[in-house]
């Protein structure tokens, strides 16, 4: 027990994040607006904890996150005044661009990355990891803004390559997190589904 304390004083900024991240999950999944400002609070713990790690693409993405949050709320709030933001599918042809673009980035910011390890403020210690988990959870943010069901899946892929990463490099937290998301990711598409039908 003492080591679990001691693991979590050393951690508070990952455990803080984790716990904010999830309240944003279950928000999002009921369509909830408190979704995005709980979104920002979990951002900015999970930017330091990212910080300390030495994964500063994770640490940049957060703010992508706050970024995300103000148009999420912005968007879900005007559609709420007005009429809701429905629920929509992507086309086969959407995805395939996507998915091009998306592994296009992660080698062209890997490669960045590795080349810039010798500057401590952009030193990672799993460059093309970090470029991978950068990119594959920048696309399915901006498609949750736009309520695309497809995002969930998304999600789901990422957050198993995630789960197992952080599970090897000893990040509990953010293990134990990740593997959380895939139970919420699949219980989006499936409440989100049921809503398109």
């Amino acid at each position: 027990m003492t080591e679990f304390y001691y693991y979590l004083i050393e951690n508070i900024f990952q455990f803080m994040g984790v716990i904010f991240s999830i309240i944003y999950v279950l928000f999002s999944i009921r369509q909830n607006i408190l979704c995005w400002p709980a979104l920002i609070v979990a951002a900015i713990f999970n930017l330091y904890a990212y910080y300390l790690i030495n994964l500063p693409l994770q640490s940049i993405m957060q703010l992508f996150f706050i970024l995300t949050a103000f148009y999420g709320w912005y968007k879900w709030r005007k559609n709420q005044e007005k009429t809701v933001l429905l629920i929509n599918r992507w086309r086969i042809k959407n995805h395939l661009i996507w998915l091009t673009i998306g592994l296009i980035s992660t080698l062209t910011i890997g490669f960045m990355l590795q080349s810039l390890n010798n500057n401590p403020v952009f030193y990672s210690s799993y460059p093309f990891l970090d470029s991978l988990m950068f990119v594959f959870n920048i696309i399915p943010m901006y498609m949750t803004g736009k309520k695309v069901l497809e995002s969930w899946i998304y999600f789901i892929v990422i957050d198993i390559i995630s789960g197992i990463f952080y599970a090897i490099t000893g990040e509990f937290f953010f293990c134990f997190l990740f593997f959380c998301y895939i139970g919420f990711a699949t219980q989006g598409y499936l409440t989100w589904k049921k809503e398109l039908s």
